[in-house]
């Protein structure tokens, strides 16, 4: 997968892509919280498609986040 995060595109290796799906607005709701159980900072939200559930992530949170450390902040 390519990714343009900040100024950089950078590649992603993925086991699989199984659907690329296009949401309405309406269709994604707010991530619960999980209280300290599960961190959803990277988490924009949920939607069903299909009676499948879809977590829809913060890619460029995700890959710029300190903890991860896979970008540095100049990405940012």
């Amino acid at each position: 997968i390519i990714l343009n995060i900040g100024k950089r595109v950078i590649g992603m290796v993925v086991d699989a892509v199984s659907d690329v799906t296009s949401l309405a607005h309406d269709q994604v709701r707010p991530a619960p919280e999980f209280g300290t159980v599960l961190d959803t900072a990277y988490i924009d939200g949920l939607a069903t498609v299909d009676e499948r559930m879809i977590i829809i992530i913060d890619i460029e949170k995700l890959m710029t986040a300190e903890d991860m450390g896979l970008m540095d902040q100049a990405a940012a």
